[in-house]
């Protein structure tokens, strides 16, 4: 009788569990994991899942900040030569150097036409289909182009338009900048053009006098608010008896933009009077009209050089300052007389009839909720509670500034034949140098360039602790699912001895029945 399979049964089935646990070892040795399922991790199959859930995060976190990191370092490139480019202007404007070449221009000008052309193309700068300066709307191009901008499109009036309107607004009727002269025997009346204009031509700032024998009435304006004070409505000039040589009379025009022309007249004895002087004559009436010849001839000439050039200036200011949600704006010729020359106020320009020369997100900003604020306009999520807010819009004061005052250059014209064109050149490049030095703590791009670096660097700060942090979790992840190789080396031998062993006793047991037993 055989008893083979009594004593085998256990043996066999021993086998079979240490041929499986051989199987095992051996793929833990050749893939480096303790198991293939989750569940075979034991307890610990939580922490793992709950480690590879935080490094699936950080991976994503990780490559948002590499997305959002092309971005900023194509708008630090354009952000250092917006910021280089003012400096390179100013040197490169010279207000007492005026050649005009054979198109009409000078050397500056044309500097200047292609500085602007290069700032429209970094305000146009894109990445992956996504325009960088404007604000939210990333799928539109933020910036007209040069054309368009200064001469207009489609029935709609570019920078030129706008600028030659605002300066008949600014001159008035007698091409004066609004201010109108008479002399009737020995009283000489300086006034404002009616009706009165808070926004074009010049205001009377002041009025003062040295003259002997000569009196100065102002009208003041009643208003008290420094914002639409008029101030001096007009004046006049008694002369009751005569000056003396050397003697002076000055005022103080107010130009559109702010700044201010000072004419000086100076009473001389002699019949033929130098630059700035008028003769005394025999009476006190001749005095005066010696004293309203040489004034007129003063104030026109301040007003085709110094206005002429504020003109432009401030039109180009109200051209392009529309941050905020504001349109351009420019003379209303339904205002006043119905006419430019008596225009009083500036209307908004409209989609149809002038050109937006930002195209970007414009909405209305508001200081004390910075969810209205250009940066925030776009942000990436760079870690679980952080967000960075790298938003920038081309028409933000630091850059807009820049194009104006490049623009406003660009768009003069000049001529030999005129004979104050000379100085209105002047004056125009003295005020864009000035323009592009951001006075009086005007934002610069730099100011901008600053928060958009800070940004770039707090995503950064964020990608390298993102990356200590998954270095640490991987190896977390690894002491939960990986092997030693030593310790699964030393148990396969081990098993393999233990099976070795295993398979020589059922050897023995296959050779064993009753007989041999007895026997």
């Amino acid at each position: 009788m055989a008893i083979t399979t009594v004593a085998l049964g256990p043996s066999v089935g021993l086998l079979v569990k240490m041929r499986t646990q051989l199987d095992d070892l051996q793929r833990q040795l050749g893939t480096g994991q303790k198991s293939e399922t989750y569940g075979g991790l034991g307890t610990k199959r939580t922490v793992s899942v709950s480690f590879r859930a935080q490094i699936t995060d950080l991976e994503s976190y990780t490559s948002s900040v590499e997305q959002m990191a092309l971005r900023v370092k194509l708008m630090d490139t354009a952000m250092t030569r917006l910021g280089n480019i003012p400096s390179d202007m100013r040197a490169a404007i010279d207000p007492n150097v005026y050649t005009l070449r054979q198109d009409g221009r000078t050397d500056a000008q044309k500097a200047a036409t292609v500085a602007l052309d290069e700032v429209i193309g970094l305000l146009n700068a894109e990445a992956d289909g996504r325009y960088l300066f404007a604000g939210a709307a990333t799928e539109t191009q933020p910036v007209v182009d040069i054309q368009t901008m200064l001469q207009g499109a489609g029935g709609r009036d570019g920078l030129s338009q706008v600028t030659a309107d605002r300066l008949v607004a600014d001159m008035g009727t007698a091409g004066t900048g609004r201010v109108e002269t008479a002399v009737a025997g020995s009283t000489v009346t300086v006034a404002r053009q009616t009706p009165l204009s808070a926004v074009f031509g010049f205001k009377i700032a002041d009025a003062e006098s040295t003259l002997s024998n000569v009196t100065v009435t102002p009208t003041n304006d009643p208003d008290p608010d420094p914002a639409t004070n008029q101030g001096i409505l007009d004046f006049s000039v008694d002369f009751t008896g005569q000056p003396t040589t050397g003697q002076t009379f000055s005022m103080e025009l107010k130009n559109p933009d702010g700044t201010l022309s000072k004419i000086t007249l100076t009473a001389t004895a002699a019949s033929t009077p130098g630059k700035g002087e008028f003769s005394i004559g025999a009476t006190p009436a001749d005095t005066a009209a010696n004293f309203h010849t040489l004034l007129s001839s003063e104030i026109q000439r301040v007003a085709n050089t110094d206005l002429k050039a504020a003109s432009a200036v401030q039109a180009s200011e109200e051209f392009f300052d529309t941050f905020g949600g504001q349109a351009p704006r420019r003379a209303d010729d339904t205002s006043g007389g119905g006419t430019l020359a008596t225009a009083t106020t500036l209307r908004d320009g409209t989609e149809t009839d002038t050109v937006f020369w930002y195209r970007g997100t414009n909405d209305a900003v508001d200081p004390a909720d910075p969810s209205t604020l250009p940066r925030n306009d776009v942000s990436s999520r760079v870690d679980k509670t952080v967000d960075v807010a790298y938003g920038a819009r081309a028409n933000e004061d630091g850059l807009r500034q820049v194009v104006q005052s490049l623009a406003a250059m660009a768009n003069a014209t000049f001529s030999n034949d005129v004979a104050d064109d000379k100085d209105r050149y002047r004056a125009l490049a003295e005020r864009t140098r000035t323009e592009l030095t951001f006075p009086d703590g005007a934002e610069k791009p730099q100011d901008i360039h600053a928060e958009i670096a800070m940004a770039g660097k707090v995503a950064n700060d964020a990608k390298e602790r993102h990356q200590a942090n998954r270095s640490a979790m991987l190896q977390m992840v690894d002491d939960v699912e990986g092997v030693k190789y030593e310790d699964v080396a030393a148990q396969i031998l081990t098993l393999k001895t233990r099976m070795q062993a295993s398979y020589q006793t059922t050897s023995l047991l296959s050779e064993l029945s009753l007989v041999n037993y007895i026997r």
